[in-house]
């Protein structure tokens, strides 16, 4: 059966994709390094200055977990959540509820501090602990659901020892040379793919010119 010029384009396609695409399971490794601290203004934005993790009880997990997003919420009954909808626990690691208030104060050890509605400017009250640890010498990892906890092991206790930021959020901690590596791997990659493709062209024609010379 002779070979057509799709026919033979396609296999050699199917050949090169098979060797150069792969992918890798990297589901339990996670950076641990800082990111960038933006400045937002945001009265329930948080970010941690440095190492340390606040408590999360995730939307879709039975066990709690560490986690260092801090882009807040209230919700109606006052349960406080971050962005990804997990509840954000004490240094008790019970979920934080907090009274309707004309403003809320987090120091940056975890103390959170309101002014209740109707009461005399710079009245304050203390009504709670955003729970915060350094998970010293303890190995982390990501577990299956995505969530930051220890490897074989419980929690770490609440130390409240991370510094916290308020008004302001931690942006991605992907290394930047590691980024610009992986961009220029997938440049090479598209350039080989590219040069491939023009190289299989060439060979599918001067294989139809050798089978329309005369026998």
């Amino acid at each position: 059966m002779p070979i057509t010029r799709s026919s033979a384009f396609l296999t050699a396609m199917d050949q090169y994709n098979s060797r150069i695409f792969t992918t890798t399971d990297d589901k339990l490794q996670f950076s641990d390094e800082e990111g960038y601290i933006e400045r937002t203004e945001g009265k329930l934005d948080f970010a941690i200055r440095g190492p340390g993790y606040f408590f999360i009880h995730p939307k879709n997990s039975e066990n709690p977990a560490l986690s260092r997003r801090g882009d807040l919420t209230l919700l109606p009954d006052g349960e406080l959540i971050d962005g990804a909808g997990n509840r954000m626990l004490d240094n008790n690691l019970q979920p934080i509820t907090l009274p309707n208030a004309r403003k809320i104060i987090i120091d940056d050890a975890g103390k959170i501090v309101i002014e209740p509605f109707g009461s005399p400017d710079g009245t304050r009250q203390q009504v709670g602990i955003l729970g915060t640890t350094l998970a010293e010498n303890i190995e982390l990892v990501k577990s299956d659901d995505g969530q930051i906890r220890p490897l074989g092991e419980d929690l770490p206790i609440a130390d409240q020892r991370a510094k916290i930021i308020q008004g302001s959020l931690e942006r991605s901690n992907a290394d930047s040379l590691e980024a610009l590596l992986k961009n220029i791997e997938g440049q090479r990659a598209f350039e080989l793919n590219v040069k491939f493709i023009k190289q299989a062209e060439m060979m599918d024609e001067a294989t139809a010119r050798i089978m329309q010379l005369p026998g």
